[in-house]
């Protein structure tokens, strides 16, 4: 169980979309994942949307970040290294079992984070952006 930070790049179990359409419910692998705390709801609470970190070139798809060095420094990642921003996953981090290690491996900065959040609005506007609920 862990409180998470904004920014947070943790190991989780992150179920890709394509999983989740063949009925998969867990994810085959921990990963680094990127946590964004938004707030939703009428209650003010923030949840956390959990954006998948690839070493893979992404695809055909436009919606994703590279990590720059120095940031992916900052988070204990290699290079190279991609964020995936039109799928996400949505968890109780509070009680998810998904979690690998409730120790953080690093945290983007809050310049970048801003970066991540306009890219995945733009996934979200154009409708491709794909929530995978966990809970």
């Amino acid at each position: 169980m862990i409180e998470p930070q904004h920014g947070d790049i943790i190991l989780y179990s992150y179920l890709w979309a394509r999983e989740y359409d063949r009925g998969e419910e867990a994810g085959r692998k921990a990963r680094p994942t990127c946590v964004m705390l938004i707030v939703a709801g009428k209650d003010g609470r923030q949840r956390p949307l959990l954006f998948p970190i690839t070493s893979q070139p992404p695809g055909s798809s436009p919606h994703f970040v590279e990590v720059p060095e120095t940031e992916a420094r900052r988070a204990k990642l290699y290079t190279p290294a991609w964020i995936i921003v039109d799928e996400f996953n949505t968890d109780d981090l509070n009680a998810s079992w998904a979690i690998e290690d409730a120790t953080p491996l690093g945290r983007f900065s809050r310049k970048f984070m801003s970066r991540i959040a306009a890219a995945a609005a733009v996934a979200i506007r154009a409708g491709t952006a794909r929530r995978i609920p966990r809970t």
